[in-house]
């Protein structure tokens, strides 16, 4: 199972919120407006913690790790 994971940008050093999400300006992340958004490592569709099954869409691999049940 995959679960998401946090990934920070190259050029605002700030945590990259995950793409398609609706996200408060207030939590200050990196988002599509920062040039380093669409840059290595990529944002994934997972907040992190979030697993693949509780997301109720198809997710991406960016930013995720794999996990067993018993890791959680």
């Amino acid at each position: 199972m995959k679960v998401g994971i946090e990934v920070e940008c190259v050029v605002c050093h700030r945590r990259k919120a995950p793409h398609g999400r609706s996200v408060p300006y207030e939590l200050g992340l990196c988002n599509h407006e920062c040039p380093g958004y669409d840059k290595e490592p990529l944002p994934g569709c997972l907040w992190p913690g979030e697993t693949e099954e509780s997301f109720p869409f198809s997710i991406c691999r960016n930013a995720t790790r794999e996990v067993c049940n018993a890791d959680l």
